[in-house]
């Protein structure tokens, strides 16, 4: 079998390389890169991955002939000079261009998000969102993958931590539990989703076949605060970002349209947010098994 990965640079994609290139049914993997010279060294050496130049942005680079399945994500903005929602419409659309032309993929897998069912108060969600509508039948077999919060996402607060021993959480109120998944067990998901193209038992509620992914259990900030405080072995200072305060806080960190989306999607499965009561549920849920404190360990290990 043959699988592509596009694009392979998001840690993401590593994730489900690497678990594609340990599974003993020997799969070879094809890595689509803006810049080559990002391709890990662990990747290069393996005999069953190819490095292949390519960007979503431009549909003439994009070559899946000979794939039997295609890994898509969605690569984020952080300028104001782009529309969000457009750009994930366009690149969509020369994905799914680009597996019609080739002839031989029988599955998309899409890296997605909770709350991608929804076309409005997601705020960055709406690029999936906009992703999952072009891309519903782009291929025989399409898997939405809607995955939590991303517990690596967290590594934001390593700064403070290691240099002034504190953090901020915009995780509010502090016993709001949120479920969270690790990179490392998307990558797994991912890897199995697309080892299963083409296999005698058809999708389970049909294509595309929609699934939320979570990890083992919702976290709640004292629960991040805990994780940090053992790893690092020291006492940590939490400081809140309420929602009222979460427009000046990433307006902070990214340009200003980049901060509405950011704080939008925040404020989203906060109390009063769309995804607090989730309204329309995706219905199945899958449990990674990675703790959030074995990813904290990692994290201030690297």
């Amino acid at each position: 079998m043959r699988i592509t990965i596009v694009p392979a640079s998001p840690k993401t994609g590593q994730a489900a390389i690497r678990s594609l290139l340990a599974d003993p049914s020997g799969p070879t993997v094809r890595g689509v890169y803006r810049d080559l010279a990002k391709v890990p060294a662990e990747f290069k050496s393996n005999p069953r991955f190819e490095a292949v130049q390519g960007n979503v942005d431009e549909l003439s680079t994009l070559e899946f002939s000979g794939s039997d399945a295609v890994l898509n994500i969605t690569p984020p903005l952080y300028d104001d000079e782009t529309d969000v929602v457009a750009h994930a419409r366009m690149v969509s659309e020369n994905v799914k261009t680009a597996i019609q032309k080739a002839g031989s993929v029988k599955r998309l897998v899409y890296l997605s998000s909770v709350g991608a069912q929804y076309d409005h108060g997601i705020g960055e969600i709406l690029s999936n969102h906009e992703a999952e509508v072009v891309l519903r039948d782009a291929a025989p077999e399409v898997v939405f993958v809607r995955c939590s919060y991303f517990m690596e996402n967290w590594a934001m607060c390593l700064e403070t931590i290691q240099q002034a021993g504190f953090f901020y959480t915009t995780l509010t109120p502090l016993d709001h539990a949120l479920p969270m998944i690790a990179v490392q067990d998307i990558g797994a998901t991912c890897a199995a989703e697309l080892l299963a193209t083409g296999s005698t038992s058809p999708l389970p509620s049909g294509s595309p076949y929609i699934f939320e992914l979570h990890g083992p259990r919702a976290y709640t900030s004292a629960d991040v605060q805990r994780a940090f405080e053992e790893a690092a072995g020291k006492k940590l200072e939490m400081r809140p970002v309420e929602r009222d305060g979460l427009g000046d806080f990433y307006a902070a960190v990214f340009p200003p349209g980049v901060a509405k989306l950011f704080a939008e999607m925040n404020a989203s499965y906060l109390e009063g947010g769309i995804l607090y009561e989730d309204p329309e549920p995706t219905g199945e849920i899958r449990y990674g098994k990675t703790e959030f404190a074995e990813v904290v360990r990692q994290m201030l290990a690297a």
